[in-house]
This record gives C-alpha cells, structure tokens and sequence, in this order.
C-alpha cells in the first residue's frame, strides 16, 4: 500500500514538473514574441524615418549626391544604425522596391485565377490606391531605376496569376506570345507612369478599370496567338 501511494505521488509530482516546464516555455515563447514585435516595430520606424529623409534631401540634389552623414543627421538617427539596414543609400530603393512588390502580390493573393480574369480591375484598384498614397516614394524610385524593369517586378504577381487562369491552352514560351506579352507589359506601365507623373488625378477605381480592360484585351490577345 504504502509503495502505491508512493508511486502515485511520484505520476503526480512528474505530471506537476512538465506542466510547470510547459508552461515556462509557453512564457518564454511569449516573451520572445513580444520582444521580436518590439524590435520589429523599432525597424520599421527608423526606415521610415531614413526614407523620409532620403525623399527630403532628394528634392534638394540628385540621389546619387547625397551623401550617409547628410542622410543620418537628417534622419536624426546614428551612421551605425543605418548600416544595420542598409549598406548604400540604393539599398532603401530596393527595399521600397520589394515593399511594393510584396502589396501587389498580397493583393493578387486575395483572388483565384477565374475571378482575376474576369474582374482584373478589382487587384489593380488596390495598386493603384497603394500608389497614389504613396505617389511621392514611387516617384522617387521611379526617376532612379529603369522604369521598365520596376513596372514588370511590381506587375510581375498579378500577370502570373491572371495566366494560370489559362495555363493548359497555351504556350507561354512561344515566340508569338512572349512578343504580345511584353507589348501589353509595356502599355500597362505606361499607363502608371503617366498617371502617377500627371499627379494622379484620376482615382484609383477610374484607373483600375481602365487598365484593367486594356491589360485584359492585350493578354488574352497573346494568348490567342498560339492556342493550342
């Protein structure tokens, strides 16, 4: 008798322990969570700040002028803080860059192939809100990269996925498409570049839907070219 309760005492003082270590752990993970969303956020503000001043200086000289102290003391940050981001001043480009890819693919995300390929406006009205609010940062980036190649990275998401809609009556590779394809890229990022340097006075819907019957006209017209 007495060796059963002993043993029961021990289950019990076992069962106790990995609670007691559970839920340590559960604590530190939680720990660990709130101080990467701390560490996060302190990230994200001193971006901002270093992009707000690289706009700032950017209307006073040419980008590739300016220089990291200016750029620092303008952000009112340290020359060590900036260089655990950024390595040159083009690095906040490219991060701007990828920001905006990251909206355009989060938005593609929200909808199936069918529904992009027959409502493409609905994707595009959400880019084009993205990029009037931010028009001053897109125009920053745009007047430093090669226009082409930003519109194409940011398009990039929502043409893969209006495609896929397609993806067994078509050759993508072929010569014919490949041809149309980069004539209706071209058109759409010169629609966005001319609103977007016209001060985006049209909204953003009135755009989408626009653009959004051009690109659809322009990328089915490939896609007729070579069905099989």
């Amino acid at each position: 008798l007495c060796d059963r309760r002993q043993r029961q005492m021990c289950i019990r003082d076992s069962i106790f322990t990995v609670q007691m270590h559970r839920k340590i752990h559960r604590n530190e993970l939680k720990e660990l969570a709130m101080e990467k969303t701390a560490t996060d956020r302190r990230t994200e503000r001193t971006k901002a700040k270093i992009l707000e001043a690289l706009l700032e200086l950017s209307k006073e000289k040419s980008i590739n002028e300016i220089s990291i102290r200016e750029l620092t003391e303008r952000a009112k940050i340290h020359r060590n803080t900036f260089y655990i981001h950024y390595t040159d001043v083009y690095g906040i480009l490219d991060d701007l860059e990828n920001h905006m890819c990251t909206v355009a693919a989060e938005a593609t995300e929200q909808f199936t192939p069918q529904q992009l390929r027959e409502n493409a406006s609905d994707v595009l009205e959400i880019i084009f809100s993205y990029l009037k609010e931010r028009r001053e940062y897109c125009m920053l980036m745009l007047e430093n990269r090669t226009r082409i190649s930003v519109g194409q990275k940011v398009l990039e998401s929502v043409f893969e996925k209006y495609l896929t809609a397609f993806e067994d009556s078509c050759d993508r590779q072929a010569f014919a498409f490949q041809v149309q394809f980069r004539y209706c890229t071209s058109g759409v990022i010169g629609i966005v570049l001319y609103w977007i340097e016209r001060g985006c006075m049209e909204s953003p819907k009135e755009m989408a839907e626009l653009t959004g019957k051009l690109m659809t006209k322009g990328l089915e017209g490939a896609i007729l070219e070579v069905t099989v």
